[in-house]
């Protein structure tokens, strides 16, 4: 239950504030802009696992929990609570900024500017490499790895957000396109985030392996 309650309440902020801060972006005229936004959301999941990643490991991101789990690094049995928890948290951050913002055209849904193809290309890679960032520092415990994933984030955001959307996380894209019923391009999301984390987790497996035999 802790655990579970811990993953509701990051997973909770990381969408309120994610696409909070897109909202804001266009009710403002875009005086935001892409690298506001960015580090906005650096910030909140370096928060979020400083504060609470102690409990649950703050994944936040159905991706990151289940490609663990294939991995071999993460209980199986825990993964549905921890996804229904993010699922349960991201839900009702949309539900509130709909209340907040009614009149919000997108309620910070990501949103393609490029071919279908080409979005969940981006989004495979750029999952892909926020796993081996997230399996790097854990394995090597380091000091700082809470602000170093929320670094990478920002930088993720920033180099996506205009093409793909730099989601890399279905449930912060599931819940406002939900929330917005406009699941058109839904799919990018819900299949490019998942497809490079597990390969991230196995490529970070198969690396070290072939370390420990030599």
């Amino acid at each position: 239950m802790k655990k579970s309650l811990a993953e509701f309440t990051s997973t909770f902020f990381l969408v309120f504030v994610a696409t909070g801060s897109v909202i804001l972006d266009n009710v403002n005229g875009g005086k935001i802009t892409l690298a506001g936004i960015s580090l906005v959301t650096g910030l909140i999941v370096s928060l979020m696992i400083i504060i609470l990643g102690k409990w649950s490991g703050a994944h936040m991101n159905p991706a990151v929990t289940l490609s663990l789990a294939f991995g071999g690094k993460f209980l199986r049995k825990d993964v549905l609570p921890y996804v229904l928890a993010q699922a349960a948290g991201a839900l009702t951050a949309s539900f509130l900024l709909r209340q907040i913002f009614p009149h919000s055209p997108t309620l910070g849904e990501t949103l393609p500017s490029i071919s279908a193809y080409w979005a969940f290309t981006m989004e495979f890679i750029l999952t892909f490499f926020l796993m081996i960032v997230i399996l790097v520092g854990a394995r090597k415990k380091i000091k700082y790895e809470p602000w170093i994933i929320g670094a990478y984030v920002a930088l993720g955001i920033f180099i996506g957000g205009k093409y793909c959307g730099g989601s890399m996380n279905p449930i912060r894209s599931f819940a406002p396109a939900v929330m917005n019923s406009n699941t058109d391009l839904l799919w990018i999301y819900l299949t490019g985030p998942f497809a490079g984390a597990i390969a991230g987790v196995f490529t970070f497996n198969f690396y070290n392996k072939s370390e420990e035999v030599k």
